[in-house]
């Protein structure tokens, strides 16, 4: 039988994938470079989310000692001749910059260094099986001691290789964020900035430079370029970071969307579907944008959902996602997609490649919403937005600062304060 053009592209795509590596040393180090701390090695693994419990577009943030807690939920997909696994996961504690700390697991931790999901599910009913693997933290076999931030580390139990890599943290709240935002006085007019005010009338500071620590992210990831934010003023049980060439992000642009939550007509974005044994589904073609995109999104999440399901983590199928980007203009260097799709990192089984005319790239995916960007990496190994997004300061972000409190006898950063917000 004759392949139309939709499918002959599939074919291709697939058998290129299937030839790549899926998470080069390469890109660990770009993701490194820029503090993206969440990464999955494995072409099993789909679908891994993290958040704090009871709200699947929350950050993985939770107060110490108040029985809150955060899931990281995935799926393993298998397919062909691959088999099936089971996995472990440990955890260890890091520094505010998401960098080891010299800890043992006893200072930071109570129970078992590594434990195996005891909660799997198979999927019920869907063309393509699955199993849903889930886990709560703290539990009855992990009891958390100090606060600051974690990495699960999931393991193979077959091989011990490492697959998934999630962050989350805890807090202590000790201190007291005040934030406002300004209009950038040196950079262009795109640009966001705010005036972050900390008050820690609770805590002995000795050198507020030294002992307080404030990071912001936005979008829930790490900002390229910006790091730790330094005191602009410093007075009694209260620091200003109000810098007029610090504190400085690209707004970019609302991140683009598609629907797949029903099977049985397009949704947003989606421009056909196709069944031949496996969904298949056609994105809208792409291009680079030049004007600010009025609409509203979930800053870059994902939320797993689909019509007439009780279950949407067991009953949702998995969908071949076809993305296709077709820039008017040469784009010079390596494009990604980007997202919480992509575990808010760069990697090479989100790489788009140029075949047919166009920059294409298929994902499996769990039916529901998507939100998504494409990011440029350049030949210096910066990565960009504002070549294929553009960049416009009324673009709606989502920023969350951190506070984290260390003296000079700690050995360890304790996170003590947390707040959301968003530019307007």
């Amino acid at each position: 039988m004759k392949l139309n053009n939709t499918a002959q592209v599939f074919v291709t795509l697939l058998m290129l994938i299937n030839q790549t590596v899926v998470y080069s040393q390469n890109l660990q180090e770009i993701n490194a470079k820029f503090g993206f701390k969440d990464f999955c090695s494995s072409g099993k693994i789909h679908s891994a989310q993290l958040f704090k419990t009871g709200d699947r577009l929350s950050e993985p943030v939770i107060r110490l000692n108040s029985g809150e807690t955060v899931t990281l939920v995935f799926d393993e997909l298998i397919r062909d001749n691959e088999v099936e696994d089971d996995y472990y996961y440990t955890l260890e504690h890091r520094d505010a910059n998401w960098h080891k700390e010299n800890l043992i697991i006893n200072d930071y931790m109570s129970g078992f260094p590594e434990n195996y999901f005891n909660e799997r599910n198979l999927s019920q009913g869907t063309v393509l099986s699955y199993r849903n693997f889930v886990v709560r933290l703290p539990n009855e076999d992990v009891s958390l001691k100090i606060s600051g931030n974690y990495l699960i580390k999931v393991f193979e139990r077959n091989s011990g290789k490492l697959v998934l890599v999630k962050g989350f943290s805890i807090v202590e709240p000790l201190i007291a964020i005040n934030t406002s935002e300004i209009v950038p006085a040196v950079v262009a007019p795109c640009m966001q900035q705010f005036d972050v005010k900390v008050a820690y009338s609770s805590l002995k500071v000795i050198d507020a430079y030294r002992n307080l620590k404030v990071r912001v992210e936005q979008n829930y990831t790490a900002v390229p370029g910006v790091g730790n934010l330094l005191p602009a003023f410093v007075q009694p049980n209260n620091v200003d970071y109000a810098r007029p060439d610090k504190n400085i992000y690209n707004g970019g642009n609302e991140y683009r969307a598609f629907d797949t939550r029903s099977l049985v007509y397009n949704g947003h974005g989606v421009a056909r579907h196709t069944f031949d044994g496996v969904h298949r589904v056609e994105l809208v073609e792409d291009t680079e944008r030049s004007k600010y995109l009025s609409a509203r999104d979930i800053n870059g999440k994902y939320m797993i959902a689909s019509e007439n399901s009780t279950d949407a983590d067991t009953q949702s199928e998995y969908v071949d996602v076809l993305f296709s980007f077709a820039p008017e203009m040469s784009v010079e260097g390596r494009i990604f997609l980007f997202g919480e799709l992509t575990n808010w990192s760069v990697s090479d089984r989100y790489e788009m490649l140029y075949i047919d005319k166009s920059y294409k790239c298929i994902v499996p995916l769990k039916q529901g919403f998507y939100n998504y960007q494409y990011v440029v990496l350049d030949k210096n190994g910066d990565l960009d937005m504002n070549v294929t997004e553009g960049c416009f300061y009324e673009t709606e972000n989502v920023y969350n600062v951190y506070v984290y409190y260390r003296l000079l006898e700690d050995r360890y950063d304790r996170l003590v304060g947390f707040q959301k917000i968003t530019n307007r």
